[in-house]
């Protein structure tokens, strides 16, 4: 079973998605992304059966009150093997910190990939959980599709304000 639920958010509406078969999270995406999951793929409206959404939504208050800096929850993003390994490798990119397409290309083993890495990050179906907002383009700025490039220097800014 998928559930879903909506919640506000400093950065717009996000629509949270559950897979209770997999017990994990299935996509975290702000309302207008681009190559935003269909809404049919969220599954049913939550009704109060999938609690580990009420665990995300408190999770994502902390974050955006700078209270947390990693996310509990289990993930299970659909994706290619190469997605899923360029994913796994943004969760590891430390709270305030950042990197490039190129050094994230090198670190899971394909340096002359950038540019799919950065299709793969731009496609990321867990945005915030899967960190997407801390890669820059060579030139140390903001780009790619995803949440937008306003919405990833809100959250960097966010990341990096003092405590």
């Amino acid at each position: 079973m998928r559930c879903f639920r909506v919640v506000d958010s400093p950065i717009g509406p996000l629509t949270l998605t559950w897979d209770a078969a997999a017990s994990a999270v299935r996509g975290l995406h702000v309302h207008d992304q681009r190559d935003r999951d269909p809404d049919p793929s969220f599954g049913a409206p939550d009704d109060g059966r999938c609690g580990a959404l009420d665990d995300l939504a408190g999770e994502l208050d902390e974050y955006f009150a700078g209270e947390r800096r990693r996310f509990t929850l289990p993930v299970e993003p659909p994706g290619t093997p190469f997605a899923r390994s360029v994913w796994a490798a943004l969760r590891d990119v430390p709270y305030g910190a950042t990197t490039t397409y190129g050094t994230l290309a090198a670190a899971i083993g394909s340096p002359r990939a950038a540019q799919a890495v950065g299709t793969a990050n731009a496609r990321n179906p867990i945005s915030l959980l899967v960190p997407c907002h801390r890669v820059l383009s060579a030139a140390g700025r903001p780009s790619g599709g995803g949440p937008g490039i306003r919405r990833k220097r809100l959250l960097l800014s966010l990341e990096r304000r003092d405590p």
